[in-house]
């Protein structure tokens, strides 16, 4: 069977708790990453959908994204300050901020363009952060398959 709205409603009660479990377990580790600051977490997570966005980077492997050979050439869609501060929702001082302490840490990159872009040295910094959202999307697929097979 074909996941889709419908069998989401269908098998809730089967999907929902695993979810439940799965995410506040990926959230405690991303909280966890980022010294307890999820608002650093969800600035970096919005500038990374922007360096890795679908059709940016197809056939990219996890360890092709660890991979100190990677192709560094990929070219980000354009994202600054502002717009993350109005995507988010998070006030545009406290955005200045967190970009701030995520360009100390070594995780983003400004271009001359004052586009921000991930650096590459975010992935191996970050690599528990994605093993643990792996995790969670496998445990969700894990659910959903169970649950739509019957």
């Amino acid at each position: 069977m074909a996941l889709d709205q419908q069998s989401l409603h269908t098998h809730f009660g089967q999907i929902w708790p695993i979810h439940t479990e799965a995410f506040c377990e990926l959230l405690v580790a991303l909280r966890r990453q980022f010294d307890g600051d999820l608002d650093r977490m969800l600035v970096l997570a919005i500038i990374g959908a922007r360096t890795l966005s679908r059709g940016r980077i197809d056939g990219l492997s996890y360890d092709g994204l660890l991979s100190p050979d990677r192709d560094a050439k990929v070219d980000p869609a354009p994202i600054n300050l502002q717009s993350i501060a109005d995507y988010s929702g998070i006030p545009r001082e406290t955005v200045r901020r967190k970009i701030r302490d995520l360009e100390r840490r070594g995780w983003i990159v400004k271009g001359d363009n004052g586009h921000l872009s991930v650096a590459p040295e975010a992935a191996h910094a970050l690599a528990p952060a994605t093993e643990a959202t792996l995790t969670y999307l496998l445990n969700v697929v894990r659910a959903c398959n169970e649950a739509t097979s019957e």
